[in-house]
């Protein structure tokens, strides 16, 4: 059954409609007909439906049982993500958003190359999270917050928060993380690595400092390789 990803108060009600991208999808695309099902998922629900009307502007369809989605983690992770080259930046919000990812921080840091996210580009980013979320089956999609700069970014973070930095070499990821954290926020730097002063400023911070291993990683791949590690660590079934 095919799903879709809503506003979560969009399925507190007996009907709804779906209007923009998902009503061409199901029009043009899936070229869905009444009387076909779909499933619509947010804030960790999802719901039945029957479609009632289609066309490429607008789909209504009426809703006939919820349930909280099994697609969710437990723990709510944040991730904070420096702004990367190119298509960087979107294959990570696409892999992470698969592991389970409840939250997405763009920020920028001393040594990062790309210093600016505008509107467009965070729509972009936002339109593959939700697609991203519908093709894992999960019952939301991450929300993507407004650009930070590294002095503003840990009042942005839930408690508590991790910092995987390639000049750790003690304390690894995996041993560091809480197992009763149900939320949890985690920082990977973007490609020149983080400055001795903006590791100085998480501390002060009382950030955890972590290594993800002994071979410097590629920032894209730093931040996928930490999410699946404390997904691995901290999920439960």
């Amino acid at each position: 059954m095919h799903r879709f990803v809503v506003r979560a108060a969009l399925l507190a009600e007996d009907s709804a409609t779906l209007e923009g991208a998902h009503a061409r999808q199901i029009a043009v695309v899936l070229r869905m007909q009444p009387g076909d099902e779909i499933t619509l998922v947010g804030g960790g629900q999802e719901a039945r439906a029957i479609i009632q009307s289609v066309s490429p502007e607008r789909v209504v369809a009426t809703i006939r049982g919820r349930a909280a989605s099994a697609g969710e983690p437990r723990v709510a992770l944040t991730l904070a993500l420096p702004l990367l080259r190119g298509d960087r930046s979107e294959e990570v919000v696409e892999a992470v958003t698969q592991l389970g990812v409840a939250m997405i921080v763009p920020y920028v840091a001393t040594r990062s190359v790309v210093r600016a996210l505008g509107e467009a580009k965070r729509e972009r980013w936002e339109r593959i999270a939700r697609e991203s979320a519908e093709t894992a089956r999960r019952g939301a999609a991450p929300a993507v917050g407004a650009p930070r700069s590294w002095a503003e970014l840990f009042d942005a973070l839930p408690r508590p928060i991790v910092v995987a930095w390639e000049g750790e070499r003690d304390r690894m990821l995996r041993d560091t993380l809480p197992r009763d954290a149900l939320a949890l926020s985690l920082v990977v730097g973007p490609e020149g690595g983080l400055a001795d002063e903006e590791i100085a400023l998480a501390r002060a911070n009382e950030a955890l400092i972590v290594s993800l291993g002994p071979r410097n990683l590629r920032a894209e791949t730093a931040a996928i390789a930490a999410v699946a590690i404390v997904m691995d660590q901290l999920e439960t079934w």
